[in-house]
């Protein structure tokens, strides 16, 4: 090969040849470890902008704990630079006694192998540059070179999420210490949640009610109040004190007085609905019996007052009548004043019992609640000059009086509130079948009020409202601006 002169033409050929693809290899060589060269520094570029742009803190350390790489993360959760911690050991990101812990946790990996975190997420303390500790997610993983070994740590600092469990500890913990039944449920009506105060109120144990329908609950002359209540969820409504009756486990009814609300998902989503109930039984049964000594003790002046006073006076009348007579003959001006004294007990008389038929409107008999309320309608119309007519299209009778006298005074409320508030000419009282049940409703021509005024309205309203509740019936209150109708619905078995 030195003395190329003495080689023939074909072997002068064959090692150009030969002497042309060596330096195509060469050539090709030298472009790939350029690619190979710009490639790597492409991946390490890559790496470098996926470590300072990572949401988590990613730390790296050599065998004996020296940190490596501190990222823009783990900088932004400890409170140092990347300077301050390169070639530093990392148990200075540790509180004690993990700090003191650390160098031997470290030689005993080395020496056996066991590792208590490496390939295992966990949660762990760190330790910020202020001295203030906190608590993190920490994963490490392992990564073995020809000639040693490195560590990589996955950091997030896990403050904002533990602050929030502990909130929803503590609020969870509210929920189920509390005496009343705080109930959540779906938009369709499923139960997902039961505290320990739903299982005190209604019976039932969680594990037996969460998934049903909450129409378990309901007796079948309420479940129209549902639908109602979950359609207003829907519109972003809450239902607050609203007093209702419910089932419990074991068949027992219970007056509960109930607040409901909206729940949201975090992007403000009606999801469901939240139910605090509380058991008003007693409060109920109280209230009904404090009503009936009140009615009682009316019942009592009033017949008092008819069977009583006003026998007397009528006695006195009597004698002022014979008293006239026998003065006629002496003195026409002494029978006159007589005469007139009479009078005056004859208009005493009157007011007397009509005293008496207010403190006891509704006497026992068989039409007596119907023609309590012809006579009050009758009354307000001669009393008060305004149009006003009772009708009732069948004959309606009510054998408990002190539910007839709670209805009577809602209408008697109704009627007052239409001629002092709404300003009515024309009121009418109407007594009607509502299916299985009855209707009794006040409706006037008045100038009506607003859902606000309505809100704020005073004890004429509540005072409606909760005798209804005493004679467990509902009562609605309507106004479309012009006019109002109030509207009580109760059982024909009263």
């Amino acid at each position: 090969m030195n003395d190329i002169s003495r080689l023939t033409r074909a072997e002068l050929i064959e090692l150009a040849r030969e002497l042309q693809e060596k330096a195509m290899r060469d050539a090709t060589q030298r472009t790939e470890h350029r690619k190979t060269r710009s490639a790597l520094r492409d991946s390490a570029e890559r790496l470098r902008a996926i470590l300072e742009t990572a949401v988590e803190g990613i730390i790296t350390i050599d065998e004996r704990g020296i940190i490596e790489s501190f990222n823009q993360a783990a900088e932004k959760i400890f409170g140092y630079t990347a300077k301050e911690t390169i070639g530093h050991n990392i148990k200075m990101l540790m509180p004690e006694p993990f700090r003191h812990e650390h160098d031997s946790y470290l030689e005993n990996y080395h020496r056996t192998g066991h590792a208590k975190i490496i390939g295992i997420g966990r949660e762990v303390v760190g330790r910020r540059k202020d001295g203030s500790v906190f608590p993190m997610d920490l994963s490490v993983s392992e990564v073995r070179l020809a000639d040693a070994r490195m560590f990589t740590g996955f950091v997030r600092d896990i403050t904002e999420r533990k602050e929030a469990e502990k909130f929803l500890s503590h609020y969870a913990a509210l929920v189920e210490s509390s005496d009343d039944a705080i109930v959540g449920k779906t938009l369709e009506g499923y139960i997902t949640s039961w505290n320990r105060g739903a299982e005190v109120v209604f019976g039932y144990k969680r594990e037996e009610i969460i998934g049903k329908h909450v129409s378990v609950l309901i007796p079948s002359d309420r479940r129209g109040e549902e639908p109602e209540i979950l359609e207003k969820i829907r519109r972003g409504e809450s239902v607050e004190h609203y007093e209702t009756v419910r089932r419990r486990k074991d068949g027992r009814m219970i007056d509960i007085s109930v607040t409901v609300s909206p729940i949201r998902d975090m992007g403000g989503r009606i999801i469901g609905a939240s139910k605090v109930a509380r058991d008003i039984t007693e409060r109920k049964r109280l209230e009904t019996e404090i009503t009936e000594i009140s009615n009682r003790e009316q019942q009592r002046i009033g017949q008092d007052l008819h069977d009583g006073l006003c026998q007397e006076l009528t006695g006195i009348e009597l004698m002022c009548q014979v008293l006239e007579k026998k003065l006629e003959a002496k003195s026409k001006a002494e029978a006159k004043q007589v005469e007139e004294i009479a009078d005056h007990i004859r208009e005493a008389i009157g007011h007397t019992r009509k005293l008496a038929r207010g403190l006891f409107p509704v006497e026992l008999e068989t039409n007596g609640f119907v023609s309590a309320l012809d006579e009050l309608a009758q009354h307000v119309q001669k009393i008060f000059h305004v149009e006003c007519r009772f009708e009732c299209a069948v004959p309606v009778s009510i054998g408990d009086n002190v539910a007839a006298t709670h209805l009577y005074r809602i209408a008697q409320e109704a009627i007052n509130n239409a001629i002092k508030h709404g300003k009515a000419k024309n009121i009418k009282v109407s007594l009607k079948p509502a299916g299985d049940k009855m209707s009794l409703s006040v409706t006037d021509d008045g100038i009506g009020f607003s859902n606000e005024s309505r809100k704020g309205s005073g004890m004429g309203l509540h005072t409606m409202k909760y005798r209804a509740g005493v004679i467990r019936a509902t009562l609605e209150v309507h106004s479309a601006g012009n006019g109002a109708t109030v509207t009580c619905v109760f059982s024909k078995n009263l």
